[in-house]
């Protein structure tokens, strides 16, 4: 029984970070292999043209106490090469205490439009916002982030294609002092498997600082939303649309600048993750074919890899003895949580900096997954967001 627990926990990681990845990319090459020989057999493989023109966007952004970077994100916004005309900014300021609406209603002279009420949590300031918005394409973003100047007309233009409800754009990720980010690796891998989903119109989420949605698929959020822009996809996919990713379309955003700011928002962007998952389960039937398959290999499955190493761990204690692979097994567990720790601690020796900064980052992701599900569980995710305190940027 322990050996069974054990391969089974090692076949959950397994799958989450090397087989469905492969799968993915081999799925791809065989549809695109099947394209081809189709094209020289004399099938037609070209699309229809789509309808031309820009749509009228809406910008939306949530803000609470964002007075050092509201106004170079609403300058950025502004710069856009989009038609002014096509181009409404829209800010909701979640009960700000500090000179954030006063900033915002700075430029209203130039369109921007700010909407005021008391703390009532991300999902009620998008209710409001979409409820006022009038363009036909709802872009969502937050106050931390930077557009590139065409992010924008990058970022609908999959929304030509009328199967296609939501659009993420390619995200960024910066840290303060301009270091290396520990987790470069992992958000390579994120925008790999969003770009191979995309593919099949399927992609698992979108990035909440940069993405696309057609306001008739935006209807109003659960209340105590806290992940928009996962339960957003999983919207759009219910309603049999398709959801794609748009790598040309750039936004840069700064990391949480130490570990104790990333860790409490991965935990509750966890919770939110396991609260959004809950309400959708309908879309892990076997029913919605490879977008089920796609949601339980990208999410539940790596939502659920911090239990499957608990488990390994535990039953390669008591399996040790057994063999000398499992004692090696045991050894390789062991020494990736200390360099972890010490990585963490601050005490890392140089010559394993970056296998320690990465065993780091994987044991502390999962960590934040695990508090997360049991706060999910105890229901003690609140709905309001605490901002991440950040240098304030020059406008």
């Amino acid at each position: 029984m322990l050996v069974v627990v054990f391969w089974i926990a090692v076949c959950c990681v397994l799958h989450t970070y090397l087989i469905y990845p492969l799968l993915l990319v081999a799925l791809d090459a065989i549809a695109q292999a099947r394209s081809a020989w189709g094209y020289l057999g004399g099938n037609e493989r070209r699309r229809p043209l789509a309808q031309l023109g820009l749509p009228n966007v809406s910008v939306l952004i949530a803000a609470y106490n964002e007075q050092g970077c509201i106004g170079p994100r609403i300058e950025n916004l502004l710069a856009q090469d989009y038609p002014a005309d096509k181009l409404e900014i829209l800010v909701g300021s979640d009960g700000s205490t500090d000179e954030t609406d006063a900033i915002v209603q700075h430029y209203a002279a130039r369109g921007v439009k700010l909407s005021r009420a008391e703390r009532c949590g991300k999902a009620g300031v998008l209710i409001r916002l979409v409820a006022l918005a009038e363009g036909e394409v709802l872009v969502m973003t937050d106050a931390n982030t930077e557009f590139e100047r065409d992010a924008i007309r990058h970022l609908i233009q999959p929304l030509r294609d009328d199967d296609v409800g939501l659009v993420c754009g390619r995200l960024r990720l910066h840290s303060p002092a301009g270091a290396p980010l520990a987790e470069g690796a992992y958000w390579k891998l994120e925008s790999l498997l969003k770009l191979y989903e995309s593919r099949r119109g399927c992609v698992m989420g979108a990035n909440g600082g940069i993405y696309a949605v057609r306001k008739c698929l935006f209807p109003p959020l659960p209340a105590g939303t806290v992940v928009d822009d996962f339960v957003a996809a999983l919207r759009v996919l219910a309603a049999g649309s398709r959801v794609s990713y748009e790598p040309e379309a750039v936004a840069h955003e700064e990391a949480a600048p130490d570990h104790a700011n990333e860790y409490r928002r991965r935990v509750r962007i966890a919770a939110g993750g396991f609260r959004a998952l809950s309400q959708h389960r309908d879309l892990l039937s076997p029913r919605h074919g490879f977008t089920a398959f796609a949601l339980w290999s990208h999410k539940v499955l790596r939502w659920f890899v911090p239990h499957a190493l608990v488990m390994a761990l535990i039953a390669n204690v008591f399996l040790a003895g057994v063999s000398a692979f499992y004692s090696l097994a045991l050894l390789v567990q062991l020494a990736t949580y200390a360099l972890a720790t010490v990585s963490l601690l601050g005490m890392t020796p140089r010559h394993v900096r970056g296998f320690a900064d990465a065993a780091a980052h994987f044991v502390e992701m999962n960590a934040a997954l695990l508090v997360g599900f049991v706060k999910y569980s105890r229901g003690a995710q609140g709905q309001t967001w605490v901002r991440t305190d950040r240098p304030a940027r020059a406008a």
